[in-house]
């Protein structure tokens, strides 16, 4: 209790600090306590909530952002109707609820949160640098993911061992939080509830490391780049995570599609480096190689659980469609995970309270409107980072180009682990929704004025040359 307690006050102190001579400043370092602090890190009231350094986090830029009232140069906020829509049905969809007050707490954290973070972002951010600043706090926060990952591997110990052991996220009846399992051995997963989490967040991390490193001029910061990026794609192997590793091998080769310069000249350097580690280490090759057969033979653990997930794809449109409200709004936020549900697969019915397929599990706990308006919503900010891509000037671009590629891999990863709100890839995926908002608005505003600037010298010139 007091570990957490005291980083939970560490958390407030920093922010505090941070926005001394700006609430902006505080952004960067709300990004990175986000996306670094688990689940574990959580105070528990019992009957009403548990209090966790996401929200703590949330909390506490919102009393600043209250208190300090600075301006905003934005005075409309994106996405705002299919957002209100969006809780409109999550409220319909909880008063038919088979658990009310889990679908209450869900709504809260997964809609209610998620939208307050958006929409703080976008009042308070007003300079482009910001954006920047964020998704270097964002890549360094995994690289610090990455160095307690190392623990896990070579010392089996985890960092989540600092924290009460009835708070602990386990796999093995509560004994410890490392993941090991039969078949894969141990994977490791930091400060992330699963190594399947884990390893989404880094494979949308990646492509963003790379970026940075191929724009940032200052030595400290590339050399802190480069040791991230190292040590995120040791991370993310160690994993031994299908779904991450296919998402980055997609992220990589959008990325090289929509970029240029040297965005592209590092991609190139991380696969021929990738490549010749894998030829030097015949190990590697072996473990991927394994995992690939085990995948493709039913009989074996890990290739059940591929084929797991279209058999809970299938039984969730079944028991959908059998009654008109849950195919309109579903079983209610949170009810999968509380309830369960019966699952035949492999000629054994047995009741499943892990939903592998976050798409299937909005149609499940929100409906097939839930799904369509839930659906709008995420993939609107790609429209945006798309048309970003193509009307803003160079270099602007490239980091739409960046977002897009990140956004798609998150929501490709979606098909595998119900990812959307379980950890902290979810505030992640906001915190990158929040930031293509952003830059739509700053880069086009940006170079409205270096037009304006543009005209009025050329009048000046004009009126120079007249007078002459």
């Amino acid at each position: 209790m007091i570990i957490i307690l005291t980083l939970q006050l560490a958390i407030v102190v920093s922010l505090i600090r941070a926005s001394r001579q700006s609430l902006e400043n505080a952004l960067p370092v709300f990004a990175f306590f986000v996306v670094l602090m688990p689940l574990e890190s959580r105070l528990v009231i019992p009957g009403v909530c548990d209090f966790n350094t996401m929200r703590l986090s949330l909390m506490t830029l919102l009393v600043l952002y209250l208190v300090k009232r600075e301006p905003s140069t934005q005075d409309t906020i994106p996405l705002k109707w299919l957002m209100l829509l969006n809780v409109a049905w999550a409220i319909c969809s909880t008063v038919f609820s088979l658990s009310l007050v889990t679908s209450i707490k869900q709504m809260i954290s997964q809609v209610l949160e998620y939208y307050l973070l958006y929409f703080l972002f976008v009042r308070i951010t007003t300079k482009l640098q910001t954006l920047y600043s964020v998704l270097y706090a964002v890549v360094m926060a995994m690289g610090l993911c990455c160095v307690f990952s190392l623990l896990e591997a070579y010392d089996h110990w985890s960092i989540l061992r600092i924290f009460p052991s009835n708070l602990w996220i386990t796999y093995d009846g509560g004994r410890d939080p490392l993941y090991i399992e039969w078949g894969r051995g141990l994977r490791v997963r930091s400060t992330f509830p699963h190594p399947i989490l884990f390893g989404d967040a880094l494979a949308v991390t990646i492509p963003i490391a790379l970026f940075l490193l191929s724009i940032w001029e200052k030595g400290r910061q590339r050399l802190m780049l480069s040791i991230s990026l190292l040590l995120m794609i040791w991370a993310i192997y160690k994993t031994s995570s299908r779904g991450p590793w296919i998402a980055l091998g997609m992220c990589c080769f959008l990325l090289f599609l929509l970029t240029n310069g040297r965005v592209r000249k590092y991609l190139l350097i991380t696969a021929v480096a990738g490549g010749l580690i894998v030829v030097s280490r015949p190990g590697i090759w072996e473990t991927i190689a394994g995992l690939y057969q085990s995948s493709t033979d039913a009989t074996s653990p890990v290739g059940a659980s591929y084929l797991y997930r279209d058999t809970l794809s299938q039984t969730i449109q079944q028991v959908v469609d059998k009654d008109a409200t849950r195919f309109v709004f579903g079983y209610g936020l949170g009810t999968f995970r509380e309830l369960g549900l019966d699952i035949t697969f492999l000629n054994v019915t047995q009741r499943w309270y892990t939903c592998d397929d976050n798409w299937a599990l909005f149609i499940y706990e929100l409906g097939y409107g839930g799904l369509l308006i839930t659906s709008c919503l995420l993939f609107a900010p790609l429209w945006i980072a798309f048309r970003n891509l193509r009307l803003l000037p160079r270099p602007e671009n490239r980091l739409s180009g960046v977002l897009l590629t990140s956004l798609l891999g998150f929501y490709f990863l979606l098909l595998s682990v119900a990812g959307y709100s379980w950890g902290q890839q979810g505030y992640l995926n906001w915190i990158l929704i929040s930031i293509v908002v952003c830059h739509s608005r700053l880069a086009f505003q940006v170079e409205e004025q270096e037009n304006l600037l543009e005209v009025e010298t050329r009048e000046l010139d004009v009126y120079d040359f007249d007078v002459a």
